[in-house]
């Protein structure tokens, strides 16, 4: 029989802390309430207690308060998930810019470690947690149910239950930096719950949690063939009896690929649902908007011609849709998807801000032929401009809505307009500057009835240039029955 044994057992094997407790508070993923482990610090990482090489996983659980003690059984443990199912976890250590946290198991399920590699492509990546192995997640469990340890465990779900036993779990402390390239590689992202969060749900993705109890079970039996228990994966009062009494320094006979276990077939493939919904315009439900993209993690689909979308194989949990279209401002909605009811993701686009082109002329008081040249034109969105020789200014691109028109020369009043820009068309706002800073100078050689200039009327009101802009409403400048300049 070729086993792969643990450690040499020397009298005494030590594991001695080196690193103090942090206080980031961080939620293990999870998709239900008795899968929930709710972590107040790294409970990985080496602390001040001491081990002989007898120690049990029960010792570590009843005196310390990291899980560091029983690594060396954790790591067979998951050596063993690898003779139950072949080539189900492999190491991320060598996965160029991965760096793993202090305490944090390096083996991740195959698919998962695949899509890790294609989402960080050589860059760094700092993961803090992977796989937790059934002996891990039993002190956390011990802990929890105690009330030990209570400044790193606040919640701990039972061994088997853990979303990190399941080997296709990470968390990564810069998931926003992350979040876009995991997702596209089939990870999903738990939400603002556990932010750190992700779960491999791609191509390959096996959960191991009921190997992982089977593979202890397997290892006890090996070691103990006077006190067997079952080997059915399910975690009970007779298999937490034995964990509790295992060596935390790994057993005398390791894991052993060739031991009479038949490879175990993957588990049945997770639940999943459908999502429909509709992508409109604004506030009417009605104006569909065909050909918008709709995206779910790293699914996507486009509405048909009556705006409707419909995505299937979506996994249950918390969903981010996020609706695209060119000349719509993208928007984004969450849902919790459900199995077993009908999911619904509708979402409104507005349009995006359109454009249109501002002209105008600058010139002096209200003579629109004595033309000012070298004229700053500035507008209230930060654009500026010089007038030409002839006096003319002009943007290419003003957003569309109301802007204020400033218009400013050494030597003249500095003034400013107010206009409504219309997308798609050349809008005028020319400004008329006078000498010096007398309010009276800016109507000198206005007459009384007002004037016309294009579609702006001028008047003059004791002493200042008052101008209205008639294409506002809908109008032209014209001049009344009395006589005087108005819009009509």
């Amino acid at each position: 029989m070729r086993s792969v044994r643990a450690l040499a057992l020397i009298p005494l094997v030590l594991f001695l802390a080196f690193a103090a407790c942090t206080t980031d508070v961080v939620v293990d993923g999870h998709d239900h309430g008795d899968e929930e482990d709710v972590l107040l610090s790294d409970p990985d990482l080496p602390d001040r207690h001491l081990f002989a090489a007898g120690a049990t996983v029960g010792d570590v659980a009843r005196t310390a308060c990291s899980t560091a003690g029983v690594k060396p059984l954790a790591q067979q443990l998951l050596a063993e998930v690898n003779c139950l199912r072949p080539d189900t976890l492999t190491s991320i250590a060598t996965i160029p810019g991965v760096s793993l946290g202090a305490g944090a198991l390096p083996q991740l399920n195959v698919g998962a470690a695949r899509g890790l590699r294609a989402a960080t492509s050589g860059a760094a990546i700092s993961i803090s947690s992977t796989t937790r192995a059934t002996a891990q997640q039993y002190v956390l469990y011990y802990w929890y149910t105690k009330g030990r340890c209570t400044s790193v465990v606040s919640l701990a779900a039972k061994p088997g239950r853990s979303n990190h036993e399941s080997g296709v779990a990470i968390d990564v402390p810069s998931y926003s930096s992350w979040r876009t390239r995991l997702t596209n590689q089939g990870y999903r992202w738990f939400g603002s719950g556990d932010a750190v969060h992700f779960d491999y749900q791609g191509a390959g993705a096996v959960d191991i949690r009921t190997l992982a109890v089977k593979a202890f079970q397997r290892l006890w039996n090996r070691n103990n063939p006077g006190d067997r228990i079952a080997e059915d994966g399910v975690w009970g009062d007779a298999t937490a009896a034995r964990m509790d009494r295992s060596p935390a320094g790994g057993f005398a006979i390791g894991p052993a690929c060739d031991a009479g276990g038949t490879p175990v077939p993957p588990p049945p493939p997770t639940a999943t649902v459908t999502l429909t919904g509709v992508i409109y315009e604004g506030a009417d439900t009605s104006a569909r908007i065909a050909g918008a993209t709709v995206t779910v993690g790293a699914r996507s689909t486009t509405t048909s011609a009556d705006g409707t979308y419909t995505l299937t194989g979506l996994a249950t949990g918390n969903a981010t849709i996020t609706a695209a279209k060119t000349g719509f401002r993208t928007s984004s909605i969450d849902r919790v998807l459900a199995s077993g009811v009908e999911n619904w993701g509708s979402i409104s686009l507005a349009r995006a801000a359109g454009t249109g082109i501002l002209t105008g002329v600058i010139y002096r008081g209200s003579d629109t032929s004595a033309r000012l040249a070298g004229a700053t034109v500035t507008l209230s969105t930060g654009q500026t401009a010089t007038s030409d020789a002839s006096g003319v200014y002009r943007f290419a691109a003003v957003a569309e809505g109301a802007v204020t028109i400033t218009a400013s020369k050494a030597g003249f009043t500095t003034r400013s307009i107010t206009r409504t820009i219309a997308r798609a068309v050349e809008n005028w706002g020319s400004i008329g500057l006078a000498s010096g800073s007398a309010l009276v100078d800016e109507c000198a050689d206005l007459p009384t009835t007002g004037a016309c200039d294009g579609a702006i009327v001028s008047h003059c009101d004791g002493g200042r240039l008052v101008q209205v802009d008639c294409a506002a409403s809908g109008q032209t400048c014209g001049v009344s029955a009395e006589g005087y300049a108005d819009c009509e």
